[in-house]
């Protein structure tokens, strides 16, 4: 899997497909974090989201972990134009599948628009893995696409998800082919949903995940 040949057109197409609710998506819940101290991103592309997480918490010191060298690049850019590019970050060229992460360092985990890349086997070794990054108490803010539950909107996110996926697996030759619900696999590593956010009539949200036992809906 390789998102090199797309990272250059990746701001363009978004902005002509999603018209920036995706980024709108991604963003939506940062109001309502505890700022963080030391941040784990995967994922994070041509860095638009990070540009607004360094924005509102300054201080926090961010690792991102991107398997486009290329994604890297222009989110490097992305900070300096920014006026960023002195911030705590640390870019980490690996793939997420064998990276280890240091344990219980982190107090933000981000994974938007990254876990659907990924077939549910894989996510069975990652998922643990990524939380057991997590510090006590830690905050996970993760983004993604969903199938709406019924009627139209059911049939028209289906379509839309389907055509996304043949798209990236043939240029990005990514593995997953569709999505899969991680919600049982942040519950099982100790995390309750805490806030939810919707866009695009359902087709993407945007939730906050806590490491404590306390849910609120």
């Amino acid at each position: 899997m390789s998102f090199d040949l797309l990272a250059p057109h990746y701001r363009w197409m978004e902005a002509l497909c999603a018209a920036g609710q995706l980024q709108r998506c991604r963003t939506a819940l940062l109001a309502e974090l505890a700022a963080p101290q030391r941040v784990l991103v995967y994922g994070e592309g041509n860095g638009r989201f990070l540009v607004e997480l360094l924005r509102r918490f300054p201080a926090a010191q961010v690792t991102v972990v991107e398997a486009s060298a290329v994604m890297i690049e222009l989110a490097r850019a992305r900070l300096r134009r920014a006026g960023l590019a002195h911030s705590h970050v640390e870019f980490i060229h690996a793939d997420a599948l064998t990276w280890p992460p240091p344990a219980s360092a982190y107090d933000l985990i981000v994974t938007c628009f990254f876990l659907d890349c990924f077939r549910e086997d894989q996510l069975q070794h990652l998922l643990p893995t990524i939380a057991s990054a997590a510090a006590a108490d830690a905050q996970w803010l993760h983004a993604d696409f969903q199938i709406a539950p019924a009627g139209l909107r059911r049939v028209c996110s289906r379509v839309i998800v389907g055509i996304l996926y043949a798209f990236f697996r043939r240029v990005t030759r990514l593995p997953a082919h569709e999505l899969v619900n991680v919600a049982p696999y942040l519950t099982t590593a100790g995390f309750t949903r805490r806030a939810r956010r919707e866009f695009v009539l359902g087709l993407v949200f945007c939730d906050l995940w806590m490491g404590s036992r306390d849910c609120v809906s």
